[in-house]
């Protein structure tokens, strides 16, 4: 059930849990978001709009619904980066990589001082045009790059197949419970 930026997901059934674990890496959540953005990019100095395509590697700053949670509310909540709208013929190899960072001034910053957060991979079938999304689990991530404090995060993707033919909506930042 969706309510603004917190979803919860309840279940009665133990095949239907998700743990914090399994949200890594779920490209069948069909949720709908508003995510907070401010776009960057750190190879151009013109600001580019949504939809983005993935010519080479592309970094945004996204912001942050939350910051400085505590411990229990780590527990309750993960934090997910969710990469939506992607858009590919399946017919094709696609895979991208997804890397956060702090969003820092001090240099930092860029892909070489980032942490791996998950890629997308679709192996070729004969379905045509499809569009579909990206959910990372990224709390304990955040707490690695140090960023825990921070209102955005610098988010980068690598296309690593598929150059060229792949374009993404929105990316932005949802707690999950």
């Amino acid at each position: 059930m969706e309510n603004g930026n917190k979803f919860t997901l309840k279940s009665s059934s133990p095949q239907n849990l998700l743990s914090r674990r399994d949200l890594l890496l779920s490209a069948t959540a069909s949720a709908a978001i508003s995510p907070t953005l401010s776009s960057s990019s750190s190879s151009a100095a013109a600001v580019e709009e949504f939809p983005i395509k993935l010519e080479g590697t592309v970094s945004r700053v996204v912001g942050r619904p939350r910051k400085s949670r505590s411990k229990r509310e780590k527990e309750d909540e993960e934090e997910v980066l969710v990469i939506d709208g992607i858009e590919f013929d399946s017919r094709i190899p696609v895979k991208f990589d997804v890397y956060v960072n702090d969003d820092c001034s001090d240099g930092g910053s860029g892909p070489t001082a980032a942490e791996f957060a998950g890629s997308m991979v679709n192996v070729p079938h004969g379905r045509g045009r499809m569009r579909t999304g990206l959910r990372l689990g990224i709390t304990d991530l955040i707490e690695d790059v140090g960023a825990d404090d921070d209102d955005s995060l610098l988010v980068t993707l690598v296309p690593k197949s598929g150059v060229g033919l792949v374009t993404v909506g929105s990316i932005g930042i949802q707690f999950l419970s």
